[in-house]
């Protein structure tokens, strides 16, 4: 079996679906020894760097100085040119890390996160209203198989679309084994250090993006300090479109003293912000699974999260819920986490029983599988 991938979403910082391909590449590249697999990239100057290519034992890798945009044109706008022309070779099977399909002569099969650019399309990014509300329904018809993430999105797509069932295949993602690992105390001292971060705060990780709800987090925390204790916030995250309407509510609310944005930061640094953290925030409006959550409780912190969309599926009783859209909600949850010592533990035990369920090689495994099933039709 010949497979085609396209690999940019993991050529510079990895989140979201950047983590999840790059993870489900590497550990399918862990066991496969038998198919071929063709890795495409594209950047006018940024480079694929070595230690991101997933060691296949049978792989070609083309990495072309061709603009991201020029490419995502004609595949999005004209379905051209085939992903096979740019290996010179017919590709059996071509996997899209977005809802829409890579053209090429073979199956196609896409994954879908979540439908949060149609059931938000004020707060999604450009291209996403572009190119997805446009082009997803045809593309889900294309499509020989379609990969969702928790049972949550398949539910979506299945009321809103009409599909064959049996080319929707719910696939959990994985968590990598690092974040079990136990930090040392001078790595952990080491973050603490250069971030001047206190003994206790909340954590937040994730892009700062209208779908995460920072703004009623940002309301959240200072109910929080009316009504508890001055605490400090840090946002772990590339600093996307709600970048400024965060700074303005900040200013508005006056904790600029309060809140502390880090940007991207790599994994290993940040597994220590999981570490040093009292309790982790995860105040999305929608998610198609949630992987900080994961990170979070193999890491031994305690969760306070929306009860909404995949969330709850992804975490059952291993966080304390509240209402995404009642910053006093919010608050009150968190305080009672910080306050409460016999729940921190329980949820920190939940938590850590629950991420057991979830590894990459799994995920790899049951993606190599349908792949199979989907060749065999």
């Amino acid at each position: 079996m010949r497979i085609g991938f396209d690999v940019r979403p993991f050529l510079k910082e990895e989140t979201g679906i950047g983590i999840y391909f790059k993870n489900l590449l590497f550990s399918l590249s862990q066991i496969d020894q038998d198919n071929e697999y063709y890795l495409f990239s594209s950047s006018f100057k940024d480079r694929f760097l070595a230690h991101k290519i997933p060691p296949f034992s049978r792989m070609r890798f083309r990495d072309f100085p061709i603009p991201v945009k020029a490419v995502s044109f004609f595949w999005n706008k004209l379905g051209w040119p085939p992903l096979d022309y740019f290996f010179k070779t017919g590709l059996d099977l071509t996997h899209s890390p977005s809802p829409l399909i890579l053209p090429t002569k073979g199956k196609k099969v896409i994954t879908v996160y979540d439908l949060f650019f149609m059931d938000f399309p004020n707060m999604t990014d450009k291209e996403a209203r572009k190119d997805f509300l446009r082009k997803t329904e045809g593309s889900l018809n294309k499509a020989d198989g379609i990969v969702t993430i928790s049972q949550f999105t398949k539910k979506q797509l299945t009321d809103r679309f009409s599909l064959d069932q049996n080319k929707v295949k719910v696939i959990y993602l994985g968590l990598n084994q690092s974040f079990w690992k136990v930090m040392s105390q001078e790595e952990l001292e080491e973050t603490r250090t250069k971030y001047a971060l206190p003994s206790t705060f909340l954590l937040f990780v994730g892009a700062l993006e209208p779908r995460k709800n920072l703004l009623n987090l940002i309301e959240a925390l200072k109910i929080i300090h009316e009504k508890h204790k001055k605490i400090l916030l840090v946002l772990v995250g590339p600093k996307r479109q709600d970048y400024k309407n965060v700074i303005n509510k900040i200013k508005e609310l006056e904790l600029e003293p309060w809140i502390r944005m880090v940007g991207y930061v790599y994994e290993k640094e940040l597994r220590t912000f999981y570490r040093l953290a009292s309790v982790f925030v995860f105040p999305s409006l929608l998610e198609g699974f949630g992987l900080p959550l994961l990170e979070a409780m193999a890491s031994d912190l305690p969760v306070a999260a929306s009860q909404t969309s995949a969330i709850t599926e992804i975490v059952k009783d291993a966080c304390l819920y509240f209402n995404p859209y009642d910053p006093e909600d919010m608050a009150e949850k968190i305080i009672l986490v910080l306050e409460d010592k016999n729940l921190q533990q329980a949820l920190i035990t939940r938590g850590k029983r629950r991420a057991s369920d979830f590894n990459w090689e799994k995920t790899a495994a049951e993606t190599l599988s349908f792949y199979r099933s989907l060749l065999e039709r």
